[in-house]
């Protein structure tokens, strides 16, 4: 089976490399929300793994999408968690 244009291995080295590169960047950023975007990924694989799918194979594609969808929305917010909390905690416990 081919593909159409050629294209088939370039687009696996293209999601490859952006799985990758989201989880390099979760590392990297750990202290800073990269902690949620494991996390996400995590949550995301395993929502997608038990959905539909013909096969194990097709399970375990859907569930790498999932993870890969994951990773951005958790780094968001961790990032968010990080950054906000402090004025949010400040913002609770001020003087009336």
């Amino acid at each position: 089976m081919t593909e159409v244009g050629g294209l088939g291995g370039l687009r696996f080295v293209l999601i490859g490399g952006a799985f990758i590169g989201m989880v390099a960047l979760c590392v990297v950023g750990f202290n800073y929300g990269g902690a949620g975007g494991l996390i996400g990924g995590a949550l995301g694989f395993l929502l997608r793994v038990g959905g539909r799918g013909v096969d194990a194979s097709e399970r375990m594609g859907n569930a790498f999408i999932g993870a890969l969808m994951g990773m951005p929305i958790g780094l968001l917010a961790g990032g968010f968690y990080y950054f906000l909390s402090p004025q949010i905690i400040e913002m609770i416990n001020a003087p009336q």
